[in-house]
């Protein structure tokens, strides 16, 4: 792709982007169920935003890599924080709402135009923060967690995908989230830094969820690893509520 071309490209999706949050119901968003692993009754849905379909930000990765090159996570991760509150209050959710809130929100105010939204959910629903190993260091995290935790939410340690060296773990003590994800569709789900996350788990009282449970196999392998939730393909595709 020449420079032209990448100008044009970083246009289009801008506009796409803005459009998206002046009407956020084009967002999706896409809800995933959290199940029980022991008897799969439900324990919350993972939301996730996505762009308009037919365009070419209609999947999440595309939508969030776009957004930061142009400069508008923070306000797009508004607009769907917000659709997905509505949403499940218009839906009578009683389950936990999972988000992961990007990096750039931690520590910002919820635009006015959206206060009204935000604060019903706020108050009304069960939520639950997610941070990613991309987050775990962000220097607003930490105040990020003492608000997050004011609302009643829960924090959520998500898919950490590298080496927990001692400087992780100090900050897995900093943070102390109240769930851990092990994602057992990768081949490190059964080595030596799961493990030391599951052990920090166990003496932080920490509950553990699985991601990426597909099959029976992986389910079984949560099982072992001590996960009482998880979500995946094999307990329910995302979709609308």
């Amino acid at each position: 792709m020449n420079l032209l071309d990448s100008t044009e490209k970083a246009r289009r999706d801008r506009v796409l982007i803005e459009a998206l949050i002046e009407d956020p119901s084009r967002l999706g968003p896409d809800f995933q169920p959290i199940k029980d692993l022991s008897d799969g009754s439900l324990v919350g849905y993972k939301a996730t935003g996505r762009g308009q379909t037919g365009t070419d930000l209609d999947n999440t990765l595309a939508l969030l890599q776009s957004a930061q090159s142009t400069g508008l996570v923070e306000r797009l991760d508004w607009a769907f924080r917000c659709l997905a509150f509505e949403q499940c209050l218009d839906k009578g959710v009683r389950a936990e709402v999972h988000l992961t809130p990007e990096p750039e929100t931690y520590g910002s105010p919820c635009p006015p135009r959206l206060a009204t939204a935000f604060g019903r959910g706020r108050r009304e629903l069960h939520v639950a923060a997610e941070v990613h190993d991309y987050g775990l260091t962000h220097p607003r995290l930490d105040s990020a967690v003492a608000e997050w935790r004011a609302w009643g939410w829960r924090v959520v340690l998500a898919d950490v995908s590298h080496v927990l060296d001692a400087a992780l773990l100090r900050r897995l003590d900093q943070v102390r989230p109240d769930v851990v994800q092990v994602d057992v569709s990768q081949p490190g789900a059964t080595g030596p830094e799961v493990r030391q996350l599951l052990d920090w788990a166990a003496t932080h009282g920490a509950q553990v969820h699985a991601t990426g449970v597909d099959l029976e196999p992986r389910k079984a392998l949560a099982v072992d690893l001590g996960a009482v939730a998880g979500r995946g393909r094999l307990l329910g595709a995302p979709g609308a509520l």
